[in-house]
């Protein structure tokens, strides 16, 4: 009998893996975008990852961002997209940027089944998923411009890559957006506020594949 119950345990313990209950996705952080499009990310959803960004682009600290600040900001995200180093940004490096390093500016990725926002519960098919405002694609749900791929918008004379020229008269050009005031400093308050979903909470019976957002009645 000794010998026996080593086997029989072996062959319960599957059944008993299987009985556990799967456990819930980690709960989505806080995410910002930079105007040019690098991802700043944080595991609390209160985080203000916006101003990590802020005061990472704020070289001096002085509590605003001038034009050269942001131009040098765009200047090191540039090069850290850069792989190879040659000043240009071809399509596997966009691509790259696209697919690993800020996945969020796929646009349509907000309508793929499985959704966004948190599980209710463990062992829970119901989901809450975030509705953005109609026209907030890509990139344009995190960060202050609505620009849906922020990286590939800089290719001015659409060749298909960027260059280091090119993303600096973006950064100029979005600079100059943002600066409302026209004073070549952007501070805090002169920040428009960040897109804020709504939750809509997702039914049992609705189909896993692709479907659109629409805003229930009740919001």
């Amino acid at each position: 009998m000794r010998s026996v119950l080593p086997f029989l345990l072996l062959l319960a313990l599957p059944a008993a893996l299987a009985a556990q209950p799967a456990a819930a996705p980690a709960p989505a952080g806080s995410l910002f975008l930079s105007p040019m499009g690098e991802p700043f990310r944080s595991a609390g959803r209160a985080d203000d990852t916006a101003g990590a960004w802020f005061a990472a682009a704020d070289r001096d600290g002085d509590g605003a961002i001038t034009a050269a600040e942001h131009r040098g900001d765009a200047a090191r995200f540039f090069a850290s997209l850069d792989g190879d180093g040659d000043g240009e940004l071809e399509p596997a490096e966009i691509a790259r940027y696209e697919n690993e390093v800020a996945p969020e500016v796929q646009v349509g990725l907000q309508m793929r089944g499985t959704g966004f926002g948190d599980w209710r519960g463990p062992g829970s098919r119901r989901r809450r998923m975030l509705l953005y405002d109609e026209g907030l694609e890509g990139a344009g749900r995190y960060s202050f411009l609505n620009i849906p791929q922020p990286v590939i918008a800089a290719d001015s004379d659409m060749d298909r890559g960027v260059s280091g020229d090119e993303f600096a008269r973006a950064a100029d050009g979005r600079f100059a957006l943002l600066d409302k005031d026209r004073d070549g400093r952007l501070t805090p308050a002169e920040l428009p506020p960040l897109p804020r979903p709504r939750l809509r909470k997702r039914r049992d019976d609705e189909a896993d594949g692709p479907r659109p957002f629409r805003q229930s009645p009740d919001g």
